[in-house]
Formats: C-alpha cells, sequence, structure tokens
C-alpha cells in the first residue's frame, strides 16, 4: 500500500530532479562539524564527494579507492540516500550521481561501486518511506502514513541520519508530537522518538565532535564559549577525551581552558569522573578532584572519603580531597551525612535504591552508561536506563562492603537491588555482570534467612512485589521454623501477609503455613483469610480497572481485557472507580487511566492511586489522548511502573505493555494453571495444620473457601479440600463432600475418594450428614452395580454409624432363601 501511495505524489525519477536542480549555484562550505551532526560523516562526505567526482572524471580506479574509504566507515543506506539529496541540492556534482545510476545498470561498476550503488538503492526507498510517512500524516490519511512508518521502521534505519532528515523540515518533529496517541499510527511514532533519542545519545558522544570542540577551547573568547556550550551537551561522554588531553604532554596548551571548562560540565561528568578517581596519574587525578570540589554535588562523597582514608593516598591528592569534600559540605546537601567511606557509600546505594531523582539516568533514553576505569582507560558499559539505579546501587554496596566486610546492611540492600535489577531486566542484557551471572535466588539463598528477611523487610515497606516475592521464595527454601516466625526477625514475613499484591501474600502465608507455627505471631490472624484467597484461585483470577471520563472511548480497551480473561470494572471518575474496586475485586492486576480524566487530573489522581496501600505497586497504564499525550508522556517519564498506550490502541500493544509492567513490578498474572497451584498448596498448607492439629490455626476458618474448592473442576484441589474439610468434618463440610459422592454425574474414581474422606470426616467428627444425603447413601448401598463404588459407599456408612440396624437391614435385603 505504501508503494502505491508513494508513487501518486513523489517522482522516482532522479533525472528529473536532476534536470530541474543542476543550475542551482553551490551552497556556502561548512565545516563537517557545523553541517553534520556527527562528525564522522563530515568524513564521509568527502568520500563520497571525491567517489562522485571520479565517476565524473571517468576514473574508475579513483572512485573505487574512495568508495572503499567510505564503505570502511560502514554507512547506512539512509545515510547514502541523505548524502544524495544533498549533492542534488547542491548542484555540483548532480550529473555524477545519474552517472552512477548508469554505470550501476550497465555493470560498470567494480566491487565498492556496487555496494555504495545497492546501499543507494535501499536508501532512496528509505527515504521515500519516511518522506511520505510525514506527508499522509500531516494531510490526516493516517493509514497510508502507517504502512509508510511501519516500512521504514521495520528496515531499523540509521537514527542519526532520521534526526537529520525530521529536523531538515521545522515542521516534521511537531507534526509527530501531535500523533504520539493517535489510536492508528502512534505507535509507530514512539517508535520513531526512541529512534530520535538514539541518534541524540549518538551525537553527544561522537568522538570527533568532542575532540574538535576540545580543540577549540584554546582559540578566541567566543570560540570557548561555544565550545564549553557544546562538550556540556555531550556531558559524560566528553569526560574520558578530557582525561585524554589532561594526560597527553602534546596538548599541555589545552590544559588551563579544559580546567575551566570541565566544572560547567556539571553533574552529568560526575559519575565518569568519580571512577576516574582509581586511576594512578595523581597529577591528573588532582584536576579532577578540584573539578569535583567546583561541580559541588554530594554523590562524589563516598569516592572521596576513600581516598582520603586510605593510608597510601599521596599529601597532596589529601589536600585536594579534603578541599573538594569541604566545598560539597558548604554547599549544604544532606544526601550524606556518615563521617566513613564505608557508610557513605551504603547512603548513596540507598539513594540510588530509593530513585533519588539527581541520580537517575535520562529516563528519555533507552540505554543508559555505567563508568569503570580499567586497563588504565575510562570506559563506560551500556545498560538499560531501566536497570541503572539498581546496577549503580549494587556498585554502591560492593565498594561498602569492601571497606567493611562484617557490615550487614549492604548486604542485605545489595540482595533486594538485585532481585529489582532481574526483574526490571526482562530481556535486556546487563553487560556489567560477568557471563555466567548467577541467579538473584543463589545469592539470596546462599546469604542465608537473616538477610533475606532484612531484603523482605524493606520491600515490605517499599511495596515492593519483586524484592518480596524474591526474598520469600530464598526463605521458603532455606529458613526453618525458628527463623521464620519466632522473635523480631520473623516479622516481615508475617507483615506481607498484609501486602497489597495478591500473590506476595499468597506466597507469604504458604510459607508461614508449612513452617507450622505452633505460637501465635504479629499478624497472624490474616494466614487463615489469606490461605482462604488462594483456595478460590483454582480457576484463575484477572481484574482490571478501566477509568475514563468518556466511557465509549475505552470500550476498546475494556473489551481487549475481557478477551484476555480479566474482569473488568469500568468508571468514569478516578474515586468512584477506585472504590468500586475496593468493594468488588479482592485484588487489581492493573488500572488503566485516561490522560483526559479531571477532578482530579491525571498526575493528581496516579499520586492518589500510589498513595494507597493497596495500589501502590499496581502497574498503571495511561490512555495517551489527543491534547493531552505530552502529560501523560510527563507523568510516565516521572512515575515508576506506569506505561502509556495511545487510546484505541491495538490489543497487541497493551499486552506488550502489561507483560513489561508486570513483570518490572513483580506482579505475576495469575492464570488458570498458576491459579490451580496456588489452590493446591493452599489446600496441602491447610491439610498439615489440620492433620497436625495446629494449636493457632483452626482450619474451619477456611471451610467456605474448601467447600468451593471441592467443587471446583480441578481433580487434585478438590481432593485435598475434602480430605481437609474431614477434619472440619461438621455438617456442611459433610454435605459439601457428600453431594459429590453421592452424584451419579461425578467420575467413578472421584466418587470413591469422596467416600473415603467422607468416612474420614465421619471418624474425625462423628455423623453430622444430613437425613436426605444418608437415604441416598443406604440406597447407593443398596442398589448400586459398581461394586468399588458401592465398597466405598459401605466404608463411609460404617465410619458415620448411621442410627438403627442399617447393617442388619442390607443383610435381610439380599436374603434370597
Amino acid at each position: 500500500m505504501y508503494e502505491f501511495a508513494a508513487s501518486g505524489r513523489r517522482s522516482g525519477a532522479l533525472l528529473s530532479i536532476l534536470l530541474t536542480l543542476a543550475s542551482l549555484a553551490p551552497a556556502r562550505a561548512q565545516s563537517a562539524t557545523e553541517e553534520f551532526m556527527t562528525g564522522g560523516v563530515g568524513q564521509m562526505w568527502a568520500h563520497w564527494s571525491a567517489g562522485l567526482q571520479a565517476i565524473l572524471d571517468r576514473d574508475p580506479a579513483k572512485s573505487e579507492t574512495a568508495f572503499g574509504a567510505m564503505l570502511a566507515m560502514s554507512p547506512s543506506p539512509l545515510r547514502m540516500a541523505l548524502f544524495e539529496e544533498r549533492t542534488v541540492r547542491r548542484g555540483l556534482l548532480a550529473g555524477a550521481v545519474l552517472l552512477l545510476d548508469q554505470d550501476a545498470q550497465a555493470g560498470a561498476l567494480q566491487d565498492n561501486g556496487k555496494r555504495i550503488a545497492e546501499l543507494l538503492a535501499t536508501g532512496r526507498e528509505q527515504l521515500k518511506q519516511a518522506d511520505d510517512g510525514w506527508y499522509f500524516a500531516s494531510v490526516g490519511r493516517f493509514d497510508i502514513s502507517q504502512a509508510n512508518f511501519k516500512a521504514l521502521l521495520d528496515a531499523d534505519p540509521d537514527p542519526v541520519a532520521l534526526l537529520e532528515f525530521a529536523e531538515r523540515v521545522k515542521t516534521r518533529k511537531p507534526i509527530l508530537n501531535q500523533l504520539v496517541s493517535n489510536p492508528v499510527v502512534g505507535e509507530s511514532v514512539r517508535r520513531i522518538h526512541v529512534l530520535f533519542e538514539r541518534g541524540e545519545q549518538a551525537i553527544k558522544s561522537d568522538p570527533l565532535r568532542i575532540r574538535t570542540h576540545l580543540d577549540r577551547l584554546g582559540g578566541t573568547p567566543r570560540e570557548f564559549e561555544d565550545s564549553t556550550d557544546q562538550l556540556a551537551q555531550s556531558g559524560q561522554y566528553a569526560v574520558p577525551f578530557i582525561i585524554q588531553y589532561l594526560r597527553d604532554a602534546g596538548k599541555a596548551s589545552l590544559t588551563q581552558p579544559i580546567l575551566r571548562a570541565l566544572p560547567q560540565i556539571s553533574r552529568p561528568a560526575l559519575s565518569p569522573l568519580v571512577a576516574a578517581l582509581a586511576m594512578n596519574d595523581q597529577a591528573t587525578k588532582r584536576h579532577l578532584i578540584d573539578a569535583i570540589g567546583q561541580i559541588g554535588y554530594p554523590q562524589a562523597a563516598p569516592y572521596l572519603l576513600k581516598l582520603l582514608q586510605d593510608a597510601g593516598t599521596p599529601n597532596e591528592i589529601r589536600v585536594a580531597g579534603d578541599k573538594a569534600l569541604a566545598e560539597i559540605r558548604r554547599r549544604g546537601s544532606d544526601m550524606i551525612r556518615a563521617g566513613s567511606a564505608a557508610g557513605a557509600y551504603f547512603e548513596l546505594a540507598e539513594a540510588y535504591y530509593a530513585d533519588d531523582g539527581s541520580l537517575a539516568a535520562d529516563s528519555r533514553l533507552e540505554s543508559a552508561s555505567v563508568w569503570y576505569w580499567r586497563d588504565d582507560l575510562l570506559v563506560d558499559v551500556i545498560v538499560p536506563t531501566a536497570v541503572f539505579n539498581e546496577i549503580m546501587c549494587m556498585r554502591c554496596c560492593e565498594e561498602s562492603l569492601r571497606l567493611d566486610p562484617a557490615a550487614k546492611a549492604p548486604l542485605a540492600l545489595w540482595i533486594a537491588a538485585n532481585f529489582r535489577r532481574a526483574a526490571q531486566l526482562g530481556e535486556g542484557q546487563d553487560r556489567t555482570r560477568p557471563e555466567g551471572f548467577a541467579t538473584p535466588a543463589f545469592f539470596a539463598q546462599s546469604a542465608g534467612a537473616e538477610y533475606c528477611l532484612m531484603a523482605l523487610d524493606r520491600a515490605v515497606r517499599d511495596n515492593d512485589p519483586v524484592v518480596a516475592l524474591g526474598a520469600i521464595d530464598a526463605l521458603r527454601n532455606t529458613a526453618g521454623p525458628a527463623a521464620l516466625v519466632e522473635g523480631p526477625g520473623g516479622k516481615p514475613l508475617a507483615d506481607a501477609l498484609s501486602f497489597p499484591d495478591r500473590l506476595v501474600r499468597i506466597r507469604a502465608a504458604l510459607t508461614l503455613g508449612r513452617a507450622n507455627p505452633t505460637q501465635a505471631f504479629p499478624n497472624y490472624q490474616n494466614l487463615m483469610p489469606v490461605l482462604s484467597e488462594a483456595l478460590r484461585l483454582f480457576g484463575g483470577a484477572r481484574n482490571a480497572l478501566l477509568i475514563d471520563p468518556q466511557p465509549g472511548e475505552g470500550n476498546v480497551t475494556a473489551a481487549a481485557l475481557r478477551a484476555d480473561g480479566f474482569e473488568v470494572l469500568t468508571d468514569a471518575g478516578v474515586n468512584a472507580g477506585l472504590q468500586k474496586a475496593r468493594t468488588t475485586l479482592p485484588a487489581l492486576d492493573v488500572i488503566l487511566i485516561a490522560s483526559d480524566v479531571r477532578d482530579p487530573g491525571l498526575a493528581e489522581a496516579i499520586g492518589a492511586i500510589r498513595a494507597e496501600f493497596r495500589f501502590a505497586a499496581t502497574p498503571i497504564i495511561v490512555l495517551a489522548k489527543p491534547g493531552s499525550s505530552d502529560l501523560a508522556r510527563d507523568v510516565v517519564r516521572a512515575g515508576r511502573n506506569i506505561g502509556q498506550i495511545g487510546a484505541g490502541a491495538d490489543p497487541d500493544e497493551l499486552r506488550k505493555t502489561l507483560a513489561f509492567l508486570s513483570g518490572a513490578a513483580g506482579m505475576t498474572t495469575i492464570t488458570p494453571e498458576l491459579g490451580s497451584q496456588l489452590a493446591l498448596d493452599a489446600a496441602e498448607t491447610l491439610r498439615l495444620l489440620a492433620v497436625t492439629r495446629n494449636p493457632v490455626f483452626n482450619v474451619a476458618d477456611a471451610q467456605t473457601a474448601l467447600i468451593a474448592a471441592v467443587r471446583s473442576t480441578d481433580q487434585a484441589v478438590r481432593l485435598t479440600s475434602a480430605d481437609v474439610l474431614g477434619y472440619v468434618g461438621n455438617e456442611a463440610s459433610q454435605a459439601a463432600i457428600a453431594e459429590i459422592a453421592l452424584d451419579a454425574a461425578t467420575p467413578a474414581e472421584l466418587r470413591v475418594k469422596m467416600f473415603d474422606a467422607l468416612a474420614q470426616a465421619a471418624r474425625q467428627c462423628g455423623n453430622k450428614l444430613p437425613a436426605d444425603a444418608s437415604q441416598r447413601l443406604l440406597k447407593i448401598i443398596a442398589e448400586e452395580k459398581d461394586m468399588v463404588i458401592r465398597e466405598a459407599a459401605s466404608r463411609a456408612l460404617g465410619a458415620l454409624n448411621l442410627p438403627g440396624d442399617r447393617a442388619g437391614e442390607l443383610v435381610r435385603a439380599q436374603y434370597r432363601g
């Protein structure tokens, strides 16, 4: 479709473009750094121009050499197409482009020329798709625009080249910004924005641009100011080159200008600067410490304290470090209060774990840099932005433990951060960890119950399901009853019985119940209700709340959720919707909220949701609508575990967003399979409490849930629940078991086991069977043709010890003379 649409508006004939533009005068010459976003592209352009000039001069050897040099720089197809447009626009070598095409068609090009022609052909198609995507979006033909944008994105275009293309026309970016929430083209628009962000990051980190501006620091005052501004835009990526220049004797004339410019990069420079303090070059280290002091942010304090408290630190470094630390403290920040380096690293780790905004990576970008000093060089390791804070938290904990191996809090925090890191990483890669890095469970289990309980205590306070589930699983595998329920150490697990996330509550209850505690503990009264909740999950449970002031607009989303097995509550207002959820559903798996909600507005509504314990960790998806998409984007970026889709978006996008958010939050969908397993686990836990006649918990408190489970379709759950009901033994429980056993439609094998469960109930608690059920039992014993069922029924009859001569009646009934 996109090809047909494009052909009606844009001519594919290069010749007509050339004839139109050939008379244009060449543009004013500019340097590569000025005209192109990345310096390497300027070098590519020089090779491209030389190759075209050789084509025009009919010098095949020279063109092959120039094109070979260009190919060595890995030009993208879209970059090639932009070069062609620029060449045609300038006019000077426009005829050479036509000759290149003619030579390609005639088979006259050598290997490098052929490859250039192939790249150019692919790039022209990408350029056409981009151009038509924007054009048809601007005229409201979103279906055609989407087809073109999708084809472009599927081709994985060069992010920097695409950004250059977009910025050539002032209206292109605003057009995209207006369509972020469009139900047809919105997903593609958001993917294009991701490419823009990648392009911007590539530009910031471009080595040639950075070196060019470092060299210009030694120029005129105007050049110094302009280059300092450019280096500040490059931020952290400029620091490795700055260090190289400071260590290069041939660049000595630039030392003072660089030292003046470095503090103006400000906070973005701190992460690489503090990592570089591990260098052995004391003179350069002193310069870096001076800059850190002038920048003045407290995240540098642990690194300075480590130097000051190291007996091997030279005096000149100690003096510089004291001065820098004094400057940081003078600014009055209280982020770091500890006097020891170990304590300061732990405080910084806490700040990273709490997602302190002053430390976080740019949330607009997909990836972030983690800096290391390795092999006498400052290098960065690229990681997903989502796990940057967790990785830095773990690094700070490691530094704290190296300085104070006996400290417990840093190890517990490391365990918690590692659980969170792994969950948010999803299918991404954490290259800061070695190949074959063990699972978070390995480290938690190795640390033991004390540290897992500390991590769980943190998770309960933070309403963090990821860490809570990880810690509980480790406790279940390693801890005994004493660690789990006795003394203050066991309190976090007991507190987890009131956790807002359903699965955390259930896992905590199962762990505590299997420990079979013989004394009451804090919050013990919630154990049986939570086990009852788990028993009711045999069919699965997925619940959603949809808040949209325009109910009709949310129908598509609600229908998609219901089709996936969700029970969906809807409301036009935030407060009314939340109240429905409180009174109707035991838990929510997701809250969807339209960006145009009012009274309260979107930001206030999400704040209210997060302030309520029950919903503090629930994934939130904002349904972005036209006119409020910017607000939606800002709220999503500022929040935790919040996603965004366009109102009326494709169901697949909804599923993908929900799966990502649920995984990052540690929320697990209660599918029928998982629900059945949890119900069975709960039934088995209740059976343990019943068999041991636990003095704290009475399984009769779960009777209603047990009866419901006995009537489920899951055979294992039914049988185990019936077994437990046998220990309850009252009239309702015996009647529920008998109802299944006496039903001729019940499979024979199940009927036999239910009769045995009825016999168990009678042995435990005596006969409580209603009279009508007793009569039906006698009839089966007298008339049933299946002798296996008949014998099972007889066992139940004997255990029930019905009044009267029932056995005699049976003997007399079979009398034949």
